[in-house]
């Protein structure tokens, strides 16, 4: 075992929400918010949606209801962070569907709010939203208007609210607990080994192409024993969102998510097909790294091979930390300061444990809980810019701090946007300590490489989730077999003739949680990535005095819907030819590659 593998990782000190699962703080803080939610339901049921409503009634009600919301996430927040580290564990479990349950308990008392805020009469709303204790509700008001035409009657949204943990959300733990106790065998120095989702993967970016083609063999082989009950799975998840779709008047399956992202679906749709029309810009990549593999066979375990040159040493933990730390600096030192308390108070969780589930996230909770960030660290260098994503989202929660709790998540574009500024940093950084051509080489591809995945692999797969919604909805239930061949198809797409995905590849989106966890969530990683390639080259431009107006852009939170925020930083997400904009950026860094290529004679 190397040094770097064997040194021990930081694992979350939970202890600012409860001592553990048995800490009976919980269950006394779950009762105090049962009486809350009680009393505030007596208090100001009927009395939001009437003519006559005042100004300082409904805001005393909006900080009543904050705190009261505040309090619910407490608990909510630590079963869901505890059981991520351990899926297999049946307390963590029991916990975790325990404050699911309370959810829904605390849910049916409060319904009834946002549905009379929905209601309030035209007339004395537009008396009222101007009052200056309104001023910092108004964005949420408003939204919580345009969303109004969607809502059930309260009995309906009742008996939705209490069910939700027998519906959809049990199905989407089950398809999370089924993943992370997935064993995957490999062979390797003639011996057989066991990995998790997390290390079985980091093997297809192995320097070696037959443990590369032995670890996606065996990804495919983990997959397929589940392929069963995750094909079922999906399609009940689908089922469910055609039937609340069409009792809440949506038109398409993607239009909840595109209005919880407050984005005109026009937008949405100038972002994907901005992409899809340049996938040839991955072709044009992928025949590069074939000839710098020496290989006339791209296949789908070749993606991630390393060039030569690349750096494929296993990276401590501490040198990742120093290196995202030290790129945070040169940008500004506050953004230090926002980092320090991750590391110092232990606010990541990065070790590799049995049962843990894969990926990475960064939780926020509410504006007076610090956040979390969770990551499955392997020693590889892409670990570091995941690093560098999650903290990218902790400073901004940090940052987003500061707004009240109902505008205090960004929306998941704007969201995606701060994470990926973050990679750019210490990308930036990386590129500047580089001396030799081909050592910038290596990093150039590898940055393309995790740019592909943000922007246009997200896209395709997008457009898999589109048109799997659609077959469901219009085919009735679908086998594995259908699932496989769009997924196949959508992605086999972005390569063009480049590289060909193996059979195998078809059932990989057996092990995506965002299309079974939050549906179209996808397409804000690419909405993102092309936003910060705006930004980042604005950066460039101005320097220092960008710095205050890029954390003026976190600090506003959800306060903005995007387009209002992106504007204030001088762009038009409106605009098709912002879209092209970015991907002839990322056309530029592959056409930098190529010259690289050329200079030390690897092409």
């Amino acid at each position: 075992m190397t040094t770097a593998s064997a040194e021990v990782l930081p694992t979350w000190d939970l202890s600012d929400l409860y001592a553990g699962v048995d800490d009976p703080k919980i269950d006394s803080d779950m009762d105090d918010v049962r009486t809350r939610a009680h009393g505030f339901e007596e208090k100001y049921k009927g009395t939001i949606e009437i003519d006559g409503l005042s100004a300082s009634h409904l805001a005393t009600a909006l900080g009543d209801y904050e705190a009261l919301l505040t309090a619910e996430y407490k608990p909510q927040a630590f079963a869901a962070l505890i059981y991520s580290t351990d899926t297999g564990d049946a307390a963590r479990g029991a916990l975790l569907q325990k404050t699911r349950e309370f959810g829904s308990e605390i849910a049916a008392h409060l319904v009834f709010f946002d549905l009379e805020i929905g209601r309030i009469p035209e007339t004395s709303y537009d008396a009222i939203i101007g009052a200056g204790e309104l001023v910092p509700y108004r964005h949420y008001l408003d939204h919580e208007r345009r969303a109004a035409v969607h809502n059930l009657t309260e009995p309906e949204e009742k008996i939705l609210v209490e069910t939700a943990n027998a519906r959809g959300r049990a199905f989407a733990r089950l398809a999370t607990e089924v993943n992370s106790r997935t064993v995957f065998r490999i062979e390797l120095d003639g011996e057989t080994r066991e990995k998790s989702q997390s290390e079985i993967l980091s093997l297809l970016h192995n320097p070696d192409r037959d443990i590369r083609r032995k670890a996606a063999e065996s990804v495919t082989g983990g997959l397929s024993e589940n392929a069963h009950v995750c094909t079922y799975i999906y399609n009940t998840l689908l089922h469910e969102k055609d039937v609340l779709d069409r009792l809440r008047s949506y038109p398409s399956p993607e239009d909840s998510r595109h209005l919880g992202n407050e984005l005109a679906g026009e937008i949405v749709d100038a972002v994907s097909d901005a992409c899809a029309r340049n996938y040839g810009i991955v072709a044009d990549y992928y025949r590069l790294k074939g000839r710098l593999l020496g290989l006339d066979d791209l296949t789908h375990y070749d993606r991630y091979a390393p060039i030569p040159g690349e750096d494929t040493a296993e990276i401590p933990f501490e040198r990742a930390k120093s290196v995202v730390v030290e790129s945070f600096a040169e940008f500004s030192p506050r953004m230090v300061e926002m980092a320090g308390p991750f590391f110092e108070k232990r606010w990541i969780d990065a070790a590799l444990t049995e049962g843990k589930r894969g990926g990475a996230y960064c939780a926020g909770v509410t504006p007076k809980h610090h956040p979390y960030v969770f990551l499955n660290y392997t020693h590889q260098p892409r670990d570091v810019m995941t690093l560098a994503h999650e903290l990218g989202h902790g400073i901004h929660d940090v940052l987003a701090s500061d707004n009240h709790l109902l505008d205090y998540h960004p929306v998941l574009p704007m969201a995606e946007a701060a994470s990926t500024f973050a990679e750019m940093l210490v990308f930036d950084r990386l590129r500047q300590e580089l001396t030799s051509d081909r050592e910038r080489l290596a990093l150039v591809c590898s940055k393309t490489e995790d740019t592909f995945a943000t922007v246009f692999r997200q896209i395709a797969m997008y457009r898999f989730e589109q048109q799997a919604h659609r077959a469901r909805r219009e085919e009735g239930e679908l086998p594995t077999e259908r699932f496989n061949e769009l997924w196949q198809q959508n992605m086999q797409e972005m390569f063009g003739d480049s590289l060909k995905l193996g059979d195998d590849h078809a059932c990989w989106w057996l092990y995506i949680p965002h299309i079974v966890d939050t549906p179209f969530y996808v397409y804000a990683y690419a909405f993102g990535e092309l936003l910060v390639l705006a930004l980042y080259a604005r950066y460039q431009e101005e320097g220092d005095s960008f710095v205050d107006r890029y954390f003026e852009l976190l600090s506003a939170g959800g306060s903005r819907s995007p387009s209002e925020l992106v504007e204030r930083m001088g762009f038009d997400i409106s605009d098709p030819n912002f879209w092209q904009g970015g991907c002839n950026l990322i056309a530029e860094r592959v056409r930098q590659a190529v010259e690289l290529a050329e200079s030390t004679g690897s092409s």
